[in-house]
């Protein structure tokens, strides 16, 4: 335990200068309870009635969300998007990523899609520009980034601590708190991100996204998924 708590200072030590004095370092994962005034359960039993669904590799099962790219991979991402709209939140779920090819997702928020070209002559589609709480195995787990608007923000976790709190091939639970340009991101009640993003050009509010990635045969799961607005 004292060397998950040490190494737990490194992150938020490299991105100190970011955060004043009045936004000291919270470890304690927010609670989003349905018990909770204004909490809203993203998912509905058997239904997908709350979001847009781009193709047929999404389904639910009961009460679990289902995104499945099949035995081959995927020409281009594709995200499951809420229909409703948040700004500042809690947001919390239960992921399990599983695969046999690069299995590699994320949790994107704030999300207003754009037109996206990865290199000349490759197809345009359209991605999820906003913030992503990265879900994959391997270092890119648990880093936060904007990757289709702002591609050179990248914030990694130190591998250590994500090697001993990640649960491989099983349901982590994730949780993402969202206060004007500060995010803090928690993993099985670890607190793993704190982040300030003085970029002006950062996305204030949009959709929810979750990924299923291209060049990838996987599967992603998502359970109880909740979000609570906040001022």
């Amino acid at each position: 335990m004292k060397k998950i708590l040490l190494l737990l200072v490194l992150p938020f030590f490299i991105l100190g200068p970011s955060i004043s004095a009045n936004s000291a370092n919270e470890a304690t994962e927010p609670s989003v309870s349905s018990e909770t005034n204004n909490t809203i359960s993203l998912i509905e039993a058997g239904s997908l009635e709350g979001w847009t669904v781009p193709s047929d590799c999404w389904s639910i099962v009961g009460d679990v969300i289902i995104g499945d790219t099949g035995p081959e991979p995927i020409k281009k991402p594709e995200w499951l998007y809420t229909k409703e709209r948040f700004a500042d939140f809690v947001f919390s779920c239960e992921l399990k990523l599983t695969g046999s090819k690069n299995p590699n997702s994320g949790i994107y928020y704030r999300v207003n899609p754009i037109p996206y070209q990865w290199r000349e002559n490759s197809p345009v589609y359209e991605a999820a520009s906003g913030y992503e709480y990265d879900v994959a195995h391997g270092k890119l787990c648990g880093s936060l980034g904007d990757w289709y608007a702002r591609p050179k923000l990248r914030v990694f976790v130190d591998k250590e601590i994500i090697d001993s709190v990640f649960k491989v091939n099983k349901w982590n639970r994730m949780t993402i708190r969202a206060r004007g340009n500060r995010f803090e991101y928690w993993l099985n009640g670890i607190k793993i991100m704190d982040f300030i993003d003085h970029d002006p050009n950062g996305s204030k509010e949009g959709i929810i996204g979750l990924q299923i990635h291209n060049n990838a045969v996987m599967k992603i799961e998502m359970r109880n998924a909740k979000i609570v607005s906040i001022d």
